[in-house]
C-alpha cells in the first residue's frame, strides 16, 4: 500500500452554494462516506468554522478526517499584496497555526479580463505577493503551495507562462499545487510537467476535462490520473490528492458527485 492520502476539496458543494455553505458537518459525512480521509476547504464554505477552528478540528477528530489544507483566493495583481490581500492572508496563516500539518493553497484569482494585456509584469507581481505570503506562512510553520488556475483571464495558464511561475518557486522555496484539470484547459501534458518538477510538488488537485476543455466528472474525460497516481508513488509522495470536481454535475449533485470521485479514486490509488 503506498503512502499517498486521499481527500477531497470543498469546491463541488461551492457549486451549490447557497445550499451548502458552513454544512461543514454535512460535507465530512459525504468526504467519508466516499472513502477519502482528508477535507481541504474553500474558506467561504467553511463559515463559522473558519472563525471557531476549535470547533472544526473537533468535528474533524469524531468523523477521523484530517484538515488537508485551506485554498486562499486573491488578485495578486499589483507589486506588493494590497492591504485587505495582506489582512486576509495573515487570518488564514492565523487559523493554520491551529492545523500545522495543512497546507495553505495559494490560488490566484483573474483580476484583468485582458490576459495578454501586460501579461509579464503581472506574472512578476504575482510572484512577488506569493513570495511575500508564503514567507510570512513559513515564519509560522506553514508550509505553501500556489496553484495556478487556468481562465481565460490567468496569468498561469499555459507551458510557456509555467516557465516564469517555476522561476520563483524554485528561487524562493516555494512548493506546488498541479491541477490537472487545469493543466488539461491549459494544453499542458500533466505528467510531463509533473515529472519535470517533481520535487516541487507538495499537493496535488484532480479534477477531469473533455476534449473539447468542459469540466467533467474523474474518469469520464481525458485525464490520465492512473498514470500520475502511479508516477508519484514510484517517486515516493506522500502528500494529498485532492478531487475537486467541477463539473455540471457538482450543480446538479454536489453529494452524487463526491461519492462518483471516491469510487473512481478507489480504482486507480496506491
Amino acid at each position: 500500500m503506498g503512502k499517498i492520502k486521499y481527500g477531497s476539496q470543498t469546491y463541488p458543494w461551492q457549486m451549490n452554494y447557497e445550499k451548502f455553505h458552513g454544512k461543514v458537518p454535512h460535507m465530512s459525512d459525504v468526504i467519508v462516506q466516499a472513502g477519502f480521509t482528508g477535507m481541504e476547504a474553500e474558506i467561504c464554505m467553511l463559515e463559522e468554522y473558519y472563525r471557531d477552528w476549535q470547533r472544526l478540528k473537533n468535528l474533524l477528530d469524531e468523523k477521523q478526517l484530517s484538515f488537508a489544507a485551506l485554498a486562499v483566493h486573491e488578485d495578486w495583481i499589483l507589486p506588493e499584496e494590497t492591504e485587505e490581500e495582506r489582512l486576509r492572508l495573515d487570518e488564514a496563516i492565523a487559523f493554520l497555526k491551529h492545523f500545522p500539518s495543512a497546507k495553505l493553497v495559494l490560488c490566484h484569482v483573474a483580476a484583468d479580463p485582458v490576459r495578454e494585456r501586460n501579461l509579464y509584469e503581472k506574472q512578476k507581481n504575482q510572484m512577488k505577493c506569493i513570495t511575500a505570503a508564503a514567507r510570512r506562512a513559513a515564519a509560522e510553520g506553514i508550509v505553501s503551495v500556489f496553484h495556478p488556475n487556468s481562465g481565460p483571464g490567468s496569468v498561469f495558464r499555459c507551458e510557456q507562462d509555467y516557465s516564469v511561475m517555476f522561476e520563483t518557486l524554485y528561487a524562493q522555496g516555494i512548493g506546488y499545487a498541479p491541477d490537472i484539470g487545469h493543466m488539461l484547459n491549459g494544453g499542458i501534458d500533466p505528467l510531463k510537467i509533473i515529472k519535470e518538477h517533481r520535487e516541487l510538488v507538495q499537493h496535488v488537485h484532480f479534477k477531469d476535462m473533455t476534449p473539447d476543455h468542459a469540466w467533467t466528472t474523474m474518469g469520464t474525460g481525458i485525464g490520465d490520473f492512473r498514470s500520475v497516481v502511479d508516477f508519484l508513488d514510484e517517486s515516493g509522495y506522500s502528500g494529498w490528492i485532492m478531487t475537486e470536481d467541477e463539473s455540471p454535475d457538482a450543480v446538479r449533485d454536489s453529494d452524487g458527485v463526491v461519492l462518483a470521485d471516491g469510487s473512481y479514486m478507489s480504482r486507480i490509488r496506491k
